[in-house]
């Protein structure tokens, strides 16, 4: 431990000798401004991992595949148990994929304008939502999509769990068994 003390305060000692010349600061200044200058250009070639990247296309695609199969064998199990519906089979399509909002600033000057500015996403910590993709359409073949009360049943409990427009959801009979 005291060899360690000597070390230290001959380095501090050192220090304080090229601090007290001006010649030698200005020259120590320098070159670590060039080191630091250096240090910037040779990052351009390093490769960077953002850990805020988006995700690649064909994870998105996955995550929204699972996305529409999950609604899909949910709709499936809650129109099975609705009356005169019987066995049935449901798709649904998605209109884009999940979108990430980040947090955005905004201040308001003093002559009552506003400006928003989006913080640059690049730490877990700026998402403020993410959303799922919009139900574009919903496909139901059922044993008794012949009936138009089934049809009105069916068409109102996609509606109320998708938020699918009526003119977006399509009931049609199942063929029969061959």
């Amino acid at each position: 431990m005291k060899a360690f003390s000597v070390l230290w305060q001959r380095a501090v000692q050192r220090g304080a000798a090229l601090w007290a010349d001006e010649k030698k600061r200005i020259n120590l200044l320098v070159g670590a401004g060039l080191a630091g200058l250096l240090l910037l250009a040779f990052s351009e070639w390093i490769p960077q991992q953002d850990p805020g990247e988006t995700q690649p296309a064909a994870a998105a695609a996955q995550s929204q595949a699972n996305y529409a199969q999950e609604l899909e064998t949910k709709l499936q199990a809650v129109l099975a148990k609705t009356e005169g519906v019987g066995s049935v089979e449901v798709v649904v399509t998605l209109e884009q994929q999940e979108e990430t909002v980040y947090v955005t600033d905004q201040e308001t000057a003093a002559d009552g304008s506003a400006t928003v500015s989006h913080v640059l996403p690049g730490g877990s910590g700026l998402v403020q939502t993410v959303r799922m993709p919009r139900v574009l359409g919903v496909a139901v073949v059922c044993a008794g999509g012949a009936d138009a009360a089934v049809q009105n049943r069916v068409v109102t409990l996609v509606q109320a769990l998708t938020g699918a427009g009526a003119h977006h959801i399509t009931v049609a009979q199942m063929a029969p068994a061959q």
